[in-house]
């Protein structure tokens, strides 16, 4: 059978790996070490939740747009779903899916872990962070400590949902690498 014969419900590996190569979780640690070489405490969470927040915006914005190039045929049922309903499954399917795209594209994992998913919450975990390993091998400690990548993460999610065009939600963290072993991220709708 031909490719589009037999359509895949899965992720575009092609698409992953490009997002993977742009948005290198060491070229972003290498470009934060030199940033706050020499600086003190107070200095370095200022210059990390730039270099953080910056890479949150990019990264969510251009898994988007692939995710949009390189449709699957489950965003196809997903927008058939989606449309059928008058676009009542918009939230949290749509957003769950770019967040998936993100996510899988620079993290060691098969799959995001969604912890609750309903009209109303979308709930999702990040177990054993690449970022958060790679921060603490590459500025130690005392930089992880400050959990500067949780910029990254609640960049994306808050610009996923402004370039949406969906401002009615609330977005939190409820657990933290440094603390809970996990970050978790709740987006509900106000």
């Amino acid at each position: 059978m031909n490719e589009l014969a037999k359509p895949s419900f899965e992720l575009n590996e092609g698409m992953l790996g490009l997002i993977a190569k742009e948005f290198s979780i060491q070229q972003l640690i290498n470009n934060l070490a030199t940033a706050i070489a020499g600086k003190k405490a107070e200095e370095i969470e200022a210059i990390a939740q730039d270099i953080f927040t910056r890479y949150g915006v990019d990264w969510i914005r251009r898994s988007q747009q692939l995710g949009e190039e390189y449709p699957d045929r489950t965003y196809e049922v997903l927008k058939e779903a989606i449309d059928s309903t008058g676009g009542e499954l918009w939230f949290p399917l749509l957003p769950q899916r770019f967040l998936e795209i993100a996510f899988l594209s620079i993290q060691d994992m098969e799959f995001l872990p969604i912890i609750e998913n309903n009209p109303r919450r979308l709930v999702y975990r990040i177990e054993k962070c690449q970022v958060f390993q790679a921060i603490r091998e590459g500025c130690g400690d005392e930089v992880a400590i400050l959990l500067p990548c949780r910029h990254a993460c609640l960049s994306a999610c808050r610009t996923l949902f402004h370039d949406l065009d969906f401002p009615g939600v609330l977005i939190e963290m409820e657990g933290t690498t440094n603390q809970d072993g996990y970050c978790q991220f709740v987006v509900t709708k106000t």
